[in-house]
């Protein structure tokens, strides 16, 4: 009997006393172990409450039987994750009270009479239950996303007919027109794959109700997200909060000018910008958050922006000084506005200009600072 499935089951009942019936723990328990093996890999915070939840299920399934007292859940994780957590557990762990099994309970006559009729032998050697077709075969091993259930559900713009409909259609429009009007139109690509890889996991239409609903939010993020992976390596400066700000300012000013600028063709006005909203400060807070704790950067999208960085390097070898001047400027780094400023550029051609007339002029002065040595005479005597 594990002592904290216990604890468990006591703080979700506080008014119930320290005898725990010891059916309630076994089925807490048995419910913890099935968890293990039908849902082995959960995040990190779900995982913390995976004890607790199964102890939660285990109270709801049995209040009525064992008139338990009210049921005050205290999760240990903040309320969105533990109810994600409580519905999935509670529809893969098998619940026994609603699923009879007939086919296992002998009658007392059965247990008393000697020979049993030709019927009711033939009953007792049938299946509990009947053989599974195809479709319950398979219906373990498909996603959520093939059932009829999931499709009826999920929202009618996440519902692609083709692989060219997986984005909403202002996306594309949208990021081309930030990344052109930044001045640094080849990254289009990459931002757009970044949202292919959040909206269409494994090539599926995602199923998070939250990416559903903060599409826009997500836009602006993977768009941040991919300038800053660009600075980092090219010039190896970190991120801080006086150029953040800007930066900010200057993406959410870029995502409205394209909704108000761009057209979407070939799709009307009612179904062109579905999904889309005017993203606030916070809501971009949130997102360049959700990103950071999700495991979109770990894609090949973003990774492979070093690639594609370093085959610009290669080709930047052979320019010339003023195509590779040109080159720079296009960057988000060199804009005025823009969190990296021209002054911070240690290598820069200026400065480095300005440091040969500083140590000439450093070094006129030490001259003048030195004595002129005089001559010593020596005794001779």
């Amino acid at each position: 009997m594990s002592r904290q499935i216990e604890q468990a089951l006591l703080s979700l009942m506080p008014a119930h006393g320290s005898d725990l019936p010891s059916s309630l723990v076994e089925l807490a328990s048995s419910l913890l172990a099935q968890s293990r093996h039908r849902a082995s890999t959960l995040k990190a915070e779900e995982e913390v409450a995976r004890q607790y939840a199964c102890a939660n299920i285990a109270c709801d399934r049995l209040k009525i039987t064992l008139n338990l007292p009210p049921i005050e859940p205290r999760p240990p994780v903040p309320p969105r994750i533990y109810k994600r957590l409580y519905t999935h557990l509670d529809n893969i762990l098998p619940n026994p009270s609603s699923t009879p099994r007939s086919g296992r309970v002998r009658t007392p006559s059965s247990k008393k009479s000697g020979h049993d009729t030709p019927a009711e032998s033939q009953t007792r050697a049938l299946p509990s239950r009947g053989t599974p077709t195809k479709d319950t075969s398979l219906a373990q091993f498909r996603t959520p996303t093939k059932t009829r259930a999931g499709s009826a559900s999920r929202p009618k713009e996440m519902q692609p007919q083709s692989s060219r409909d997986r984005v909403y259609p202002w996306i594309q429009p949208v990021v081309r027109y930030m990344c052109a009007e930044s001045g640094h139109k080849k990254l289009a690509p990459t931002v757009l794959a970044g949202m292919e890889h959040i909206l269409n996991p494994n090539g599926r239409p995602t199923q998070n109700e939250w990416v559903i609903q903060h599409v826009s939010d997500l836009v602006a993020a993977t768009y941040f997200f991919v300038t800053m992976r660009v600075r980092a390596i090219m010039t190896g400066a970190d991120i801080d909060r006086e150029g953040y700000v800007p930066m900010r300012k200057e993406i959410l000013a870029l995502l409205l000018q394209g909704s108000q600028e761009v057209t979407v063709p070939d799709v009307g006005e009612s179904e062109a910008w579905e999904g889309w909203k005017e993203v606030k400060s916070r809501e971009f807070d949130a997102a360049v958050a959700k990103v950071n704790e999700s495991d979109w950067l770990t894609g090949d999208w973003y990774q492979g922006i070093v690639d594609v960085i370093d085959s610009k390097t290669k080709a930047d070898a052979v320019m010339s000084d003023s195509a590779q001047e040109a080159f720079e400027a296009s960057l988000p780094t060199r804009r005025a506005d823009a969190m990296l400023q021209e002054r911070y550029n240690f290598l820069s051609e200026s400065k480095k200009a300005d440091y040969a007339t500083w140590r000439e002029a450093m070094l006129a002065k030490i001259a003048q600072a030195v004595p002129v040595e005089s001559s010593m005479e020596v005794d001779t005597q």
